[in-house]
């Protein structure tokens, strides 16, 4: 794991003790302060990823503390010990941005669960920022390159400095380029080297390839298609292996060169890594064989590269070129596929026509400053397409200037990463919900019962746990196929979810289970009326494509701490209760215990 540095804010030595030998096997630097206002120097000194904190302090006290932090540094992570008596407190240092909670003495097991989801946290936003940092600077290396290539007379001149600066952007252990012998009328299926760049000295990449006594004649057909070739040395032959062994990587992805529409060699790409190369880096990458191919084809002036070049021509990436006035002069094919808008409806135009809206002018004066003060900008925004939909794009913006300084151009790369986002939320929402019902899923209701158990604990508070279990649905299964019994399912998620409040949590637990956990509760018979209230819904008859149909449900109830002390016990306990109800004739409610006695302060309030 790698490790993190972690504060910890107490004044109480013994616990600052105990915290410190605790960190252990997470942390490998420890800050101690013994009050808010050290704490506060020591976080801006050092800015750790983790922050734990008492409240009462001298000086300085530590939601005091957090709020200064949190002006500092909104992402950081931040854990507070309390008693979790005072609830103006807890609601306060909500509010301030306190992410979870502690409490005095520390509990081994519980403290390493909570930590361990924070460090969780913090180590995925760094795998994330990585990342991308890393696309940026593939981003900008390209931008660069391009800007290079397209002022150079002779491409080859910039060519080992490119690659090398590729190389480490991307980071990657090698780099080479092989160009055909085609005009070997001996024999055209050889390929030459023309740059080879290797982070490992003992490599022996090939001066000379022959594509059919190297067994290469696969890859060949492939690149002469257009296509890349992207994978690790253990899904290959042994004459593969054998090449990726010289060369001295795990993994290899092959872009084509074109020039003037004609298969001129390949762009060689290797790392050590165990996977190969993502969907999303063989994209940007592609654009580099694509300048390459450009910067071979023309060796003309930088307008005629700049607008006829093969880049614009094969890359995934939008692309439009804009004159020292700010309006565009040249757009390609994949501009016109992501926005909507053909080049005949944009030449002339200031890009200012696809601006969502969604930005601030500050955004816009920091975006030109940087263009106009360092020649580049690059970031994502919000834009919009000419049918009116909002996009999110990856854009990166060059400035061209001529020999005297004063600028000619502009060239903006972006590519659409919508899908991107929304994929990364689906995800989110899929790992923690029913794909069919969307109701939450056995890792929410595990979740939110171990909480619920905490809460009760701390606050002497009761919570019911409610089983349910629907009667006569396999007939309907049986009887009308899987696509109706799940509009059934649907249909008696949307009853239950209209029956409860807001802040119940409502899962199904597997085929047509429901689980279903109301916390805060205030007595039983307000709990008897929500129950009879899904009951009475459920058994109504109700119409899906045209066929009447009607269901029942077997509901069993467990209420903490009474019937269970432990998860596992209280869904045990609901369980029999549930069968307990099926067991005397279905459609019932069961309670696990006797409560004809049980009170509480207030009335269960239904939202």
């Amino acid at each position: 794991m790698e490790k993190l540095t972690v504060l910890v804010v107490d004044d109480d030595r013994v616990s600052t003790a105990i915290l410190s030998h605790m960190l252990d096997n997470y942390a490998d630097k420890v800050l101690i302060a013994a009050d808010g206002e050290e704490g506060l120097q020591l976080f801006r000194e050092h800015r750790p990823e983790i922050v734990l904190s008492d409240i009462n302090m001298p000086r300085m006290g530590g939601l005091e503390m957090v709020r200064e932090i949190r002006a500092i540094d909104e992402h950081v992570k931040i854990a507070i010990f309390t008693n979790f008596e005072n609830r103006d407190i807890l609601l306060k240092a909500i509010q301030y941005g306190v992410n979870q909670f502690f409490s005095k003495p520390f509990e081994a097991k519980l403290f390493a669960q909570v930590l361990q989801h924070l460090v969780d946290e913090v180590m995925e936003k760094r795998r994330i920022q990585a990342e991308l940092t890393r696309q940026q600077n593939i981003l900008h290396a390209i931008n660069q390159m391009s800007h290079n290539f397209l002022q150079q007379s002779d491409w080859m001149k910039a060519l080992y400095e490119e690659m090398r600066n590729l190389k480490t952007a991307s980071e990657t252990s090698a780099i080479f380029v092989y160009k055909n012998e085609s005009d070997n009328k001996e024999d055209p299926l050889y390929a030459t080297q023309i740059l080879a760049i290797n982070d490992n000295k003992k490599a022996r990449a090939k001066k000379r390839i022959h594509y059919k006594k190297h067994h290469l004649m696969r890859w060949k057909k492939v690149l002469e298609r257009g296509q890349p070739v992207n994978g690790s040395i253990n899904v290959y032959d042994r004459s593969k292996q054998k090449l990726l062994t010289a060369f001295r990587i795990e993994c290899l992805l092959i872009l084509p060169i074109f020039v003037n529409q004609e298969w001129w060699g390949f762009l060689g790409i290797g790392s050590n890594a165990n996977d190969p190369l993502k969907k999303t880096d063989v994209e940007m990458l592609s654009t580099v064989s694509s300048i390459i191919g450009s910067a071979i084809n023309n060796k003309r002036n930088i307008q005629s590269l700049e607008m006829s070049s093969m880049v614009f021509k094969h890359t995934m990436d939008g692309v439009l070129i804009t004159n020292a006035d700010n309006r565009i002069v040249h757009v390609n094919s994949a501009f016109t596929d992501i926005t909507g808008y053909p080049a005949s409806e944009v030449i002339g135009k200031d890009p200012k026509l696809l601006k969502s809206g969604n930005h601030t002018k500050q955004f816009y004066d920091e975006m030109w400053g940087s263009i106009n003060n360092h020649s580049y900008w690059q970031g994502e925004i919000i834009n919009r397409k000419k049918n009116g939909e909002i996009y999110i794009e990856w854009l990166s913006i060059n400035t061209i200037r001529d020999s005297e300084g004063k600028i000619e151009q502009h060239i903006g790369i972006f590519s659409d990463v919508t899908h991107q986002r929304k994929d990364a939320q689906d995800q989110a929402y899929l790992a923690t919900h029913d794909p069919l019902t969307g109701l939450s899923n056995r890792l929410v209701l595990n979740d939110r019962l171990e909480h619920a158990i905490e809460h009760a604990k701390r606050f002497d508070k009761y919570f019911a746990l409610i089983f349910c279990d629907l009667d006569n649905f396999k007939p309907i299964n049986d009887t009308h196929g899987h696509s109706i019994g799940d509009e059934v399912l649907k249909h008696i998620a949307g009853i239950m979810k209209s029956a409860l409040r807001k802040n119940d949590t409502i899962c199904r637990f597997g085929g047509d289970e429901f689980v279903i956990l109301i916390e805060e509760l205030k007595s039983l018979k307000s709990l008897k009326t929500v129950l009879e209230k899904i009951r009475t819904r459920v058994n109504q008859h109700f119409t899906i494509n045209g066929l009447e149909l009607n269901v029942g449900i077997s509901i069993g109830a467990a209420i903490y701490p009474d019937d269970a002390q432990t998860p596992e016990e209280i869904l045990t306990a609901a369980d029999k209760a549930m069968y307990e109800s099926k067991q005397e004739g279905k459609n019932r409610i069961a309670f696990y215990g006797s409560y004809e006695n049980f009170t509480c302060s207030n009335t269960y309030a239904l939202v």
